[in-house]
């Protein structure tokens, strides 16, 4: 069965209500992703594509919106419990929360009736474009991809890699330091020449701890390679394929993630239990504008 813009829509919407209906707890997100009916592997990216925002940042932004709420309409309610109520772990983690919102105390907000004068805006999707007709939703998540993105739905060949792991939290700093060690060993054995360069992201940054992230980089590989030291082998799965193309600044890979995931969303299929994974056809050193030139790959389930 296919999975349109509507129907994703409508999965998102059933998450948000299932997070605002249980404010009060601390909900994984592999159950609220169940709620959703959507792969756990995948869903905090799909979650952010649709509403804008990450899973975590929504539920605190619908804590402190309650919170906000109980303050002005229920003025005879202590602070605390409010905050308790909400999912706050405590008065103070509260009251710093509130204050970087709201740019002011809770006690001055309630006796304020500012509302929502001060409140430091994000740049989520409106609730309004969730709920209005599909057309406004659509043309609002098209705003925020960039024109330039290429994508098509292919067939990915398996590949044989070898591959260097690094554990830490994802950023240039630790994908540098895993390709580095990578292009060491695969540079003076012709690999880099003949091999595709890909790294692959095997956790979720909003579950998984910082300091236990997996990224693997990687160049194919024939079969039969020998590999030493830190160096190992695996292989990446082929199959039905999402293929993002992108050509983007060091600092664009973030943006062209939530694009790619802006454009599955729209684009008719569903994520498969697989990790996706970067493609890269060049060296930003050698291009006259510094860029990357690579592509996103989102594994899809192939019964559409």
């Amino acid at each position: 069965m296919g999975h349109n813009t509507a129907a994703y829509k409508i999965r998102v919407c059933a998450a948000m209500n299932y997070i605002s209906q249980n404010l009060e707890r601390d909900l994984s997100l592999d159950e609220i992703a169940e709620v959703a009916a959507f792969s756990k592997f995948h869903f905090h990216r799909i979650f952010k594509a649709v509403v804008g925002e990450t899973v975590a940042d929504f539920t605190r932004r619908l804590r402190l919106e309650t919170a906000a709420n109980r303050l002005l309409s229920n003025e005879f309610d202590d602070i605390t419990t409010i905050a308790m109520e909400c999912g706050f772990s405590s008065s103070q983690n509260f009251a710093k929360a509130f204050r970087q919102c709201f740019n002011i105390t809770p006690s001055q907000y309630r006796k304020s009736k500012i509302g929502n004068k001060e409140r430091n805006s994000e740049n989520a999707l409106s609730l309004k474009a969730l709920y209005d007709p599909d057309t406004a939703f659509i043309n609002q998540l098209n705003s925020k991809r960039r024109s330039a993105m290429k994508a098509e739905i292919k067939q990915m060949p398996q590949l044989n890699v070898a591959y260097v792991r690094k554990i830490g939290a994802y950023g240039k700093e630790i994908c540098e330091q895993a390709m580095t060690e990578l292009c060491q060993w695969a540079a003076p054995r012709g690999h880099l020449a003949t091999g595709k360069i890909v790294s692959v992201y095997w956790d979720n940054p909003e579950v998984t701890p910082a300091e236990k992230c997996r990224v693997d980089a990687c160049v194919s590989v024939p079969n039969g390679t020998a590999v030493e030291g830190k160096v190992a082998l695996q292989t990446i799965t082929g199959g039905l394929y999402g293929v993002c193309h992108f050509e983007v600044p060091c600092d664009g890979f973030q943006q062209a993630w939530d694009d790619a995931f802006g454009w599955l969303v729209t684009s008719g299929y569903e994520c498969a239990d697989k990790p996706c994974y970067e493609l890269y056809h060049n060296n930003a050193e050698e291009h006259p504008e510094g860029k990357w030139i690579f592509d996103i790959c989102i594994p899809l389930k192939s019964d559409k």
